[in-house]
């Protein structure tokens, strides 16, 4: 038995340290790793907010909602399924608190048969809410690494709109800028939509880039695709923060797709404009 003690508790319920955020972060992947291993669909939705989104990387659209949630883990789960029987290995390169109760944090997946042969590996880059000491995901956006290998074209799904909020113009006017920086090669220009200690986890550049120099290297500027993203849904958390995800499309000279995917970002609103605290996106695999 391990006893802690501490001469303020008020001091240590508000601990904000990135020791503290490291702990949330192992004890949750601890506790989603102990649910996929053994199949149990409803204990992994259960650690998920009951307004909770998926943005995943073999998905098209986000999967939103606690029903949602649960019918896909039961789905992934099910025998009969690829990953059924499956187990997972998660790892953790950062995790910080944005606010007193808003943690986010990012790293690797890899999920693996009975024979420990890879299924499928990826990144992840997460949002959380702390509700009663113990992180619960808010948004999980994780993508695989891989290829759209039959080729299968992007759907057509709605913008996200919401009149007179002030915060999600803010979060339109920051994806409209990012494609526009990116299709004009402004790699400068496009770094400083980041907060200075901001993180990308993208499934086009190896590892995860923390920082204004690593993410101005990990952007790849040698092509002439333009970038088309559009906003699918959004979820205030303070006054400061937000998340939001939605769709990217990649076009070539002659405007055919040549790859898409899904993004779940986490904005700084705090300022006249938003800026990236974290981007997660990766392309359609399947």
């Amino acid at each position: 038995l391990i006893v802690f003690s501490c001469n303020n508790p008020k001091e240590k319920q508000n601990d904000t340290s990135t020791a503290k955020a490291v702990l949330l972060m192992k004890t949750f992947s601890a506790d989603f790793k102990t649910a996929w291993d053994s199949g149990n669909a409803k204990a992994l939705a259960d650690i998920f907010t009951t307004d909770g989104i998926r943005v995943l990387g073999n998905s098209q659209e986000p999967i939103v909602g606690d029903s949602a949630i649960l019918d896909s883990f039961t789905t992934t789960h099910a025998v009969g399924s690829p990953l059924h029987g499956s187990h997972i290995i998660i790892t953790l390169t950062d995790a910080r608190f944005l606010s007193s109760d808003v943690v986010i944090g990012s790293g690797t997946f890899d999920i693996l048969n009975k024979a420990d042969e890879s299924l499928s590996k990826g990144k992840w880059g997460n949002t959380y809410k702390v509700i009663n000491g113990k992180a619960r995901m808010v948004m999980e956006s994780a993508y695989n690494i891989g290829e759209n290998t039959n080729n299968i074209e992007a759907v057509s799904l709605p913008e996200f709109a919401q009149d007179g909020d002030t915060s999600l113009d803010k979060i339109n006017a920051s994806v409209a800028r990012y494609a526009r920086f990116y299709n004009e090669k402004d790699s400068e220009s496009l770094t400083n939509e980041f907060i200075e200690n901001g993180v990308r986890s993208v499934s086009s550049s190896d590892g995860i880039h923390i920082g204004s120099e690593q993410i101005k290297k990990s952007l790849m500027m040698d092509s002439d695709n333009r970038l088309q993203a559009t906003v699918l849904g959004y979820k205030k958390l303070s006054e400061s923060i937000a998340v939001a995800h939605g769709q990217w499309i990649e076009m070539d000279t002659e405007g055919d797709n040549v790859a898409f995917g899904q993004w779940g970002n986490v904005f700084d609103i705090s300022g006249e404009k938003a800026q990236l605290i974290m981007e997660s996106a990766g392309q359609f695999v399947n």
